[in-house]
């Protein structure tokens, strides 16, 4: 039997310090790519004049606390979700919970370019240690995959019983929508529960294979037991209640006054609706008010007062963040450039062994 080593070697000009400026070039351009969007579609004072308007003019009004409520409440939605997201790291993740938090801003960044929050992969593997990314990004969708569940666990009934009182839907025309959105709930829900098991079945061998080492980051999901999954729909539930009440109370603040009730299942339409939209959140921003309009319109509420609630929420709850993680990406990219690796060349994973069999 003999043991033969291949080294595959990197191209001369692609040196360690040439990765790291490009990989360096491409946050950069990421960066610039969010910052522009935000500028754009956000900032500008045109766009803004009417709002802040309407938000100067409610500022000292005797419902000024909601608002003060709805900013106190902000950084425990971001905590909810770091810790939704630890429930399927903890078992293998050398992260703490600060520098989980500095991931999920990150990704929060990165989604503004992305439909339906796809960002949030890139952002947290860009923060996450270079030997978990592949593991992260599994974890990353075992919580999306919780709040999917919570997302349509409750908005399809709030839909049931809100659009045919308040919108006028008319199902006839609308079921076609409605039953959509329920096979991709019955989905959802069946690779919860079968997934770790088919994994377990089918890849078993194969996870033991070095040929088929790409596929062992899934090996995560054989720890996904239950009592995880459990934990990670419980948090994911609370983040949903949390943020519904978000938007009771920016409603409040605009004067928009409606019983709790009604509100939060209003509320529960236009989530998911608009999450439905396969727009970065900043370009579905006009989708976004659209929306809050066609549901809160037969309240007679306030066109104006209607389109301030919505984006005083998403610069609160997705914006502020989002330019915290901006500048989290920029200090973890500055901070490689700036720090040279100790690893030996060696160690490089471009580097390996293919041990085969010979005479």
């Amino acid at each position: 039997m003999v043991e033969r080593k291949k080294m595959i070697i990197p191209a001369p000009w692609l040196t360690p310090a040439r990765q790291k400026k490009w990989r360096f070039g491409l946050q950069l351009l990421l960066v610039l790519a969010i910052a522009g969007i935000l500028y754009r579609q956000i900032l500008q004072p045109q766009g803004l004049q009417a709002i802040l308007e309407s938000f100067q003019q409610h500022w000292q009004t005797p419902e000024f606390y909601w608002l003060v409520i709805a900013g106190f409440l902000m950084p425990f939605n971001w905590l909810l979700e770091t810790l939704k997201w630890r429930q399927f790291t903890r078992s293998w993740s050398t992260m703490s919970l600060l520098d989980s938090l500095y991931a999920v801003l990150a990704g929060v960044a990165a989604s503004m370019l992305l439909p339906n929050r796809s960002g949030d992969y890139l952002g947290r593997l860009l923060l996450s240690p270079s030997g978990e990314k592949a593991k992260a990004a599994v974890a990353t969708l075992a919580g999306s995959y919780c709040q999917w569940v919570v997302l349509g666990s409750v908005g399809i009934p709030s839909l049931l019983w809100f659009a045919p009182r308040y919108i006028g839907w008319d199902f006839q025309q609308g079921g076609l929508v409605l039953i959509l959105e329920l096979l991709a709930l019955l989905a959802l829900i069946i690779l919860g529960a079968f997934i770790p098991r088919w994994i377990q079945h089918f890849f078993a061998d194969q996870l033991q294979n070095d040929k088929f080492r790409w596929l062992r980051p899934l090996e995560v999901i054989l720890a996904y037991r239950p009592g995880v999954l459990a934990r990670g729909l419980g948090l994911a539930t609370t983040r949903y209640l949390l943020y519904c009440f978000q938007y009771y109370c920016m409603l409040r603040f605009y004067g928009i006054f409606l019983p709790l009730g009604t509100a939060l299942a209003g509320v529960g339409v236009i989530y998911l609706l608009q999450t439905s939209i396969p727009l970065p959140p900043v370009l579905g921003l006009l989708a976004r008010g659209e929306i809050a309009l066609m549901v809160w319109r037969p309240f007679g509420a306030n066109a104006l007062s209607v389109l301030a609630a919505s984006y005083s929420l998403f610069t609160l709850n997705l914006l502020a963040p989002a330019l915290v993680g901006l500048l989290l990406i920029v200090k973890n990219a500055y901070k490689k450039t700036t720090h040279v690796d100790e690893k030996s060349d060696s160690s490089d994973p471009v580097f390996h062994d293919d041990r085969v069999d010979g005479v």
